[in-house]
């Protein structure tokens, strides 16, 4: 019984690839030892002998593409659905289906509407895939694009900041507990001009068709409000916005919250809400961590590292960024700090993200252990977060 769920799966790509209807597959969960692999998409494509199933690895600082023929494509994935990867995502013209497991590793099979209603054109050297669409309405809406979906010059930087977001969001997405009535909720934080929460609602309500409540919260009330107007005007019913600061207090069993560029010290208050809400994934991109900046004390040994206070700003940045990731790690998540977007688009280019998961006691107490550590060696009587938490005094 078991296998009848991950056979179904298996028939329904091999039929959609001989009726036509398919259109691509994602792949997550990955269950090997390479940790700077990050996911697997694969796409139909069109060469001069003939359409070919295209592979696309993605790892952490490249993408590396490997195209095959339909039958030993179509091998590849039977050997790798439930064994390298445990969530399996088949998109059609007709249904889109998801093969997750269990924690015992039960296969179970999900059916929902399509994402797609028509296939983009197979070629080879097309565009790379584009996670948010240029054509939304609310790109427009919002200065992004033209109302052809054509994107401004001055803004194109923005708009990748915005598919990366969303590009990430769907590698992390799998780790997430299923709901039986598919429903998600997620809070942006400082949600500003709000490029990134109504593309965060476009994809999980319409991309993954989930039902899904998104919130904004942004303390300048006149963008709350133009983000309201624009939602309504979309017609995206489940996601409205807020005027406020950060609050402490959190919300009940959150899905995902996000701060994208909170300035300074509100990158930390955004963790303490998540952490309050219980969220099961954060995702952070700080800006301006300037709070250690003059309160660490460098060791003699790295003063000859760090003589230049451009190494010792840099250093700073670095330190409040690992200390706000093990922190996470104590509270029990999967953490991990990598490049958001490349620095010839922002500065403000990294991102933290945690998955909650059962780690280990041992494990937590190591992330403690590290924490203490770091404290003691750079003469740290706070680094704001652990103020706030009232946790790891010295």
């Amino acid at each position: 019984m078991t296998g009848e769920a991950r056979s179904e799966f298996l028939n329904r790509a091999e039929s959609s690839l001989t009726d036509g209807s398919f259109v691509k597959m994602t792949f997550g969960k990955y269950r090997g030892g390479d940790g700077d692999f990050k996911g697997l998409n694969v796409t139909l494509v069109s060469l001069k002998d003939g359409n070919r199933l295209s592979f696309r690895f993605i790892y952490k600082t490249k993408d590396v593409v490997k195209n095959y023929e339909i039958p030993e494509g179509l091998d590849m994935i039977r050997r790798i659905t439930g064994n390298d990867f445990l969530t399996a995502n088949l998109f059609t013209l007709t249904r889109d289906y998801s093969l997750d497991h269990s924690k015992k590793l039960v296969p179970i099979l999900h059916e929902r509407k399509p994402s797609f209603t028509e296939q983009g054109t197979l070629q080879h050297n097309r565009e790379k895939e584009r996670f948010a669409d240029p054509h939304a309405r609310y790109f427009n809406l919002l200065g992004i694009a033209s109302a052809d979906g054509k994107i401004h010059a001055d803004k194109y930087g923005k708009f990748r900041q915005v598919d990366r977001f969303i590009r990430t969001v769907d590698s992390l997405i799998g780790a997430l507990p299923d709901s039986e009535t598919r429903s998600i909720t997620a809070t942006d934080l400082g949600s500003g001009k709000s490029y990134m929460t109504f593309a965060l609602y476009d994809y999980l309500s319409n991309k993954r068709g989930l039902h899904a409540a998104v919130s904004g919260i942004e303390q300048r009330k006149e963008l709350a409000e133009l983000s309201n107007d624009i939602a309504v005007r979309c017609g995206f019913q489940g996601l409205s916005f807020t005027a406020g600061v950060i609050p402490a207090e959190g919300r009940n069993d959150l899905d995902i919250v996000t701060a994208l560029h909170a300035c300074d010290t509100a990158t930390d208050d955004a963790i303490v809400y998540a952490l309050n809400s219980n969220a099961s994934m954060i995702m952070l991109a700080p800006c301006c961590q300037k709070y250690l900046r003059h309160r660490i004390k460098i060791p003699d040994d790295m003063k000859p590292l760090l003589r230049h206070p451009i190494h010792e700003e840099r250093f700073s940045v670095m330190l409040t960024d690992s200390l706000r990731a093990l922190v996470l790690g104590y509270h029990g998540y999967e953490t991990k700090i990598f490049e958001f977007v490349s620095d010839e688009h922002t500065a403000r280019n990294t991102m933290i993200t945690g998955v909650r998961k059962d780690l280990p006691e041992n494990m937590r107490k190591q992330r403690l252990d590290e924490i203490m550590h770091l404290k003691q060696k750079f003469g740290l009587t706070d680094f704001y977060l652990d103020r706030v938490m009232g946790m790891f005094s010295a």
